[in-house]
């Protein structure tokens, strides 16, 4: 019996042993690290946080970016809001979009939030999030999906690999690099990196001789590929989606929240798209019609900005055929400052 005891309580120790060991490395990302944000503060003029340290914990990365301002203003959506960034010395405006969003992960943020009554928020919303076939993905592991990571054979393997290109990482769990001429916490590959405010920077704004600028893919009809597939097979607005978005505008109005929604800017050719695509047009205007009236009943403001031509952006200025970049986004934020000072 004391064999027996004694041999479970050696398995405990190496699973255990193993677990911490790939906390501390974790090679895919999957375990928020806050010092490292820390760290990219603590500096004058502050650090970027590289993806590689943020990983896939964007949800717990925009609460930290959200309570270490002195938020009062601040935009959440889809990866395509994520270049929208306070302005020069501002503090007070925080970027807390982040990819994969969806109406049930900003209500989930809008809780996680403190109810304090003097913020603007602006709500970039896509018209896909309404596709009953787009799925989410996970964005708030439980305690069973992190033991399952922890424990994996794949994630102490890929540590183990991990820590044999960066030995230093089993005393630091990141470093201070220079890629061009930023200042960027990061491990093996700080390339797409984050601001202290929370908006994204691409690996080729950091270091444009290193890492090649995106290319827009070949435009495309067919749905099947555009987006990622996202607005295929797309029949109708999914209602339960529209029912999750007016409670997260509910909350926010009785928070006295001041909120300002709009759909983020399409380039030229899909924007076209949208309007001529048999399949997607009838959608597409369904979209545009019932978004002013669900802000509305709960007092919020509708801002289309889906032109992005109207508002000054060009194919150009979307680098991947997809997000608009730093020019553009700063028009749109100043559009949506203009409609919430209104």
């Amino acid at each position: 019996m004391r064999r027996l005891a004694l041999f479970f309580a050696t398995i405990v120790v190496l699973l255990g042993g193993a677990a911490a060991f790939d906390w501390w490395v974790d090679p895919f990302g999957d375990i928020y690290k806050p010092g490292a944000l820390t760290a990219a503060l603590n500096q004058d003029p502050n650090c970027l946080v590289a993806q590689e340290i943020v990983g896939a914990r964007y949800f717990s990365f925009k609460l930290d970016v959200f309570h270490r301002r002195p938020t009062t203003r601040f935009v959440v959506g889809s990866s395509r809001v994520l270049k929208i960034q306070s302005h020069p010395g501002e503090r007070t405006f925080s970027n807390l979009g982040f990819p994969g969003s969806s109406p049930e992960t900003i209500l989930a943020l809008f809780r996680a939030l403190p109810a304090k009554p003097a913020q603007t928020v602006y709500i970039g919303v896509e018209a896909f999030w309404f596709n009953r076939r787009y799925s989410v993905p996970v964005y708030r592991p439980g305690p069973y999906d992190l033991a399952q990571y922890l424990l994996n054979r794949s994630t102490f393997e890929y540590a183990v690999r991990y820590v044999r290109q960066g030995h230093y990482i089993l005393t630091h769990r990141w470093k201070r690099e220079q890629v061009g001429k930023s200042c960027v916490i990061g491990r093996l590959y700080p390339s797409i990196a984050w601001k202290v405010d929370g908006s994204r920077v691409w690996s080729w704004e950091l270091a444009p001789q290193t890492f090649p600028p995106f290319h827009a893919p070949p435009y495309s009809k067919d749905l099947a590929t555009v987006r990622n597939g996202y607005y295929d097979g797309w029949t109708s607005l999914d209602a339960r989606r529209m029912q999750i978005l007016e409670q997260a505008l509910e909350l926010a109005r009785r928070r006295g929240w001041r909120v300002v929604g709009f759909a983020p800017p399409e380039p030229p050719d899909y924007f076209r798209l949208v309007r001529a695509n048999p399949q997607l047009a009838a959608r597409w205007r369904e979209f545009l019609q019932a978004m002013p009236a669900l802000f509305a009943r709960s007092g919020s403001t509708w801002a289309d900005l889906s032109n992005g031509r109207a508002d000054g952006c060009r194919t150009s200025d979307y680098p991947d055929g997809f997000h608009s970049d730093a020019a553009c986004s700063d028009r749109i934020r100043a559009r949506l400052d203009e409609v919430a000072a209104r």
